[in-house]
């Protein structure tokens, strides 16, 4: 055998090595914990997308993403986990429901002086807390064909200050497993579902473990029932 058909050989065994190893470490990565909890998120944001399609067909969605993505690399955990959430958003409105993607401005603070931001206990949504709540506002000027806001990082905190969140504004919030005590005691978000500035909400049913869609119509039994479920 030819040394140049020895090489070329040696090279097609590499690339099917190679291919293999990749097959091998894609069904070890879905079958992993990790792998489990992006199916889990993008199976939660899926049914979002599809209560969302229900409540509001003829809305167009505006996602409000993690500031952290910028900067991470495409395999990054942040990256991935975004990734499965808005994958799973568009298969939930489905093709006719457009969505835009946008990234919220980080406090100052977060940068210069981290400490004298103010935490929850336990929150679930530090993100909350690092967003500059203006720069909601200014999205949501930017994109006003948008009528519902998507977070993937909860609700900044002061939402209640910013015009999106007004009487006056037509726009709306559905929410990925959310830390509401940023809106205060359990009476302000169900008032927020009734004054029509939070629509859905998708978290996770403390007593069973599977998906909860949260909407005006179960708000309150679920405060009544299982109040952790909405951070509370």
């Amino acid at each position: 055998m030819s040394t140049k058909r020895v090489i070329a050989l040696a090279s097609g065994l590499a690339v099917v090595t190679i291919a293999a190893v990749g097959a091998i470490a894609v069904v070890r990565g879905l079958s992993s914990p990790k792998g489990a909890a992006l199916a889990t998120r993008e199976q939660a944001m899926e049914a979002l997308g599809t209560c969302i399609a229900k409540l509001g067909p003829q809305c167009k969605v505006l996602v409000l993403c993690n500031p952290f993505t910028k900067a991470a690399g495409y395999l990054d955990d942040t990256s991935r986990y975004e990734r499965s959430a808005v994958r799973g958003l568009r298969k939930g409105l489905g093709r006719h429901i457009p969505l835009t993607e946008v990234i919220p401005e980080i406090r100052p603070e977060y940068f210069n002086d981290r400490q004298s931001l103010i935490l929850l206990p336990d929150c679930r949504t530090p993100l909350s807390f690092a967003i500059q709540p203006a720069s909601v506002d200014h999205l949501a000027e930017e994109h006003p064909e948008c009528s519902v806001i998507v977070s993937l990082i909860g609700l900044p905190a002061g939402v209640e200050t910013l015009k999106v969140w007004s009487d006056k504004d037509p726009r709306c919030f559905a929410l990925l497993d959310p830390d509401l005590r940023v809106l205060g005691p359990p009476a302000a978000v169900v008032e927020g579902f009734r004054h029509g500035k939070l629509l859905a909400i998708v978290t996770q049913d403390a007593d069973s473990g599977n998906l909860l869609i949260v909407t005006r119509d179960n708000v309150e039994a679920v405060l009544e029932r299982q109040p952790k479920a909405l951070g509370y």
